[in-house]
């Protein structure tokens, strides 16, 4: 079915056809492609082929430039994948999107394999990676003292690192982690989420400068992060942990400071 549509396609003689029904029934198409045959490559052929008949200010562009990303990611063409959401973190209907699933595929890519999981970030090497709504001063770098988070508190604004769990790397019962505040007093919490996209969260601590403070918490103690169900959080779903910054609201600190993280431990 999809090379139906894709002959379709090659015959569009110009890009003031791109938006008639031709793209509606090459789109369906791929998704059942996708969805149907399993055939990820038969899909990014039609998403590919709309894409160059379509101009790029069509409204359709940046979704269809999602849907190709997905599809590479299902052929496990990362790079591909990337490249179609750099391009679309610049559409102004879907770059907020497109710049979330940029960090979920850098996290996807530096993901813990295994566990349990100790490091002190001293081999330059980290599964973390800095949030899509971090600011531009925001950096995150390996160095002797550990793995430092620049980050800069503003009005109404939390921050976060992710890091992602492979399927296969078991069960997460626990996370501890080190961490230290230079400049100002940091106030953070750790949060857990499923492959459901369901999260877990655990209280706010407070991280004042020149102390190395210890997060810890045991998966089978979290309350969901939404809601007021008692559901307890299965370890072996697990596949995100964020360290959040919600100084913002805690505190009427603002400006840069430098968060140093001296070890994870997840077991």
């Amino acid at each position: 079915m999809g090379l139906l549509a894709l002959c379709a396609l090659l015959a569009l003689a110009s890009p003031a056809r791109a938006g008639g029904p031709e793209i509606w029934a090459a789109l369906n198409d791929a998704r059942l492609a996708e969805a149907e045959d399993r055939d990820p490559g038969a899909a990014i052929a039609i998403y590919e082929t709309v894409l160059h008949h379509l101009p790029d200010d069509d409204p359709l562009y940046g979704e269809l430039l999602l849907q190709l990303a997905r599809a590479r990611f299902d052929q496990d063409d990362l790079v591909g994948a990337r490249k179609a959401l750099t391009d679309a973190s610049e559409d102004p209907q879907v770059g907020a999107r497109a710049r979330a699933w940029l960090v979920q595929l850098g996290a996807y890519s530096a993901r813990v394999q295994g566990l349990p999981l100790e490091t002190s970030f001293e081999a330059g090497s980290t599964p973390f990676v800095l949030g899509w709504s971090a600011a531009p001063e925001a950096s995150l770098q390996t160095g002797d003292r550990g793995l430092v988070w620049t980050n800069l508190v503003r009005d109404g604004r939390d921050d976060y690192l992710l890091a992602a769990i492979d399927e296969e790397a078991g069960p997460v019962r626990g996370v501890r982690l080190a961490v230290e505040a230079t400049e100002l007093t940091a106030h953070m919490r750790l949060i857990l989420e499923d492959d459901g996209g369901r999260r877990w969260t655990a209280p706010v601590v407070q991280v004042p400068p020149g102390r190395i403070t210890e997060l810890s918490l045991a998966t089978s103690e979290l309350l969901p992060a939404q809601g007021s169900g008692l559901d307890l959080a299965d370890p072996s779903r697990i596949r995100v942990i964020m360290l959040q910054d919600v100084t913002a609201f805690h505190s009427t600190e603002r400006g840069l400071d430098h968060l140093v993280l001296h070890r994870l431990e997840l077991r």
